[in-house]
């Protein structure tokens, strides 16, 4: 397992508490960077990551370090509760997402969930999700439209032409799609445009 927090105490915290519980914490780092890093030299089975880090929002890291470690399975541990950004994270590859503020009972069972190939979330959060998920399947026309011309390929101002509506328009959709996917930045509107249709597809 590898440690991923700005926090020497949190990564401290967190390894006293599970290592008596049968993990082994092989690595830790406090930025994406050194995370990447870590995760590509020792090829972790999990790796527990904090969503905010002082080098920015850790949904930007996680296909960054699935990449560098393919199979590597990843728990977002954060305090933020915002289901958006629970999705974002199951959305970015991450395979759970668990609440600092929950009890040593679940910060293990959380961990062993998610190492042994399952996903986990919070079941506080679960409820939330699920209206996330909800809301997903129920875009209003203009937002599964830009999100089809997305995935195709097509720029801000192609699509703008395709749909017959201004740049800005098309920008306030994207602003809006990310906000309701919990999505970070156009490449991962991009990136979830695709697997969607994909799926849509297979």
């Amino acid at each position: 397992m590898v440690l991923v927090d700005d926090h020497p105490t949190v990564r401290a915290g967190t390894r006293a508490f599970l290592e008596p519980e049968g993990f082994t914490v092989v690595g830790e780092a406090g930025c994406e960077r050194q995370a990447v890093a870590i995760a590509a030299e020792l090829r972790p089975d999990l790796l527990m990551l904090d969503m905010r880090l002082e080098s920015g929002p850790a949904l930007r890291a996680v296909p960054r370090l699935l990449l560098a470690a393919p199979g590597m399975r990843i728990l977002v541990h954060s305090m933020y509760e915002d289901p958006a950004l629970v999705r974002g994270a199951l959305t970015a590859g991450a395979s759970g997402y668990l609440l600092k503020n929950s009890s040593l009972a679940e910060l293990v069972l959380a961990a062993r969930t998610v190492a042994s190939g399952r996903r986990y979330v919070q079941p506080s959060l679960g409820a939330c999700l699920a209206q996330t998920l909800r809301g997903e399947g129920e875009l209003p026309p203009r937002e599964r439209q830009v999100l089809e011309l997305l995935a195709d390929g097509y720029t801000n101002r192609e699509v703008a032409a395709r749909l017959t509506v201004s740049v800005r328009t098309v920008e306030s959709v994207r602003a809006a799609l990310r906000t309701r996917l919990g999505l970070v930045s156009r490449a991962d509107l991009v990136a979830y445009a695709r697997r969607r249709r994909d799926a849509a597809h297979a």
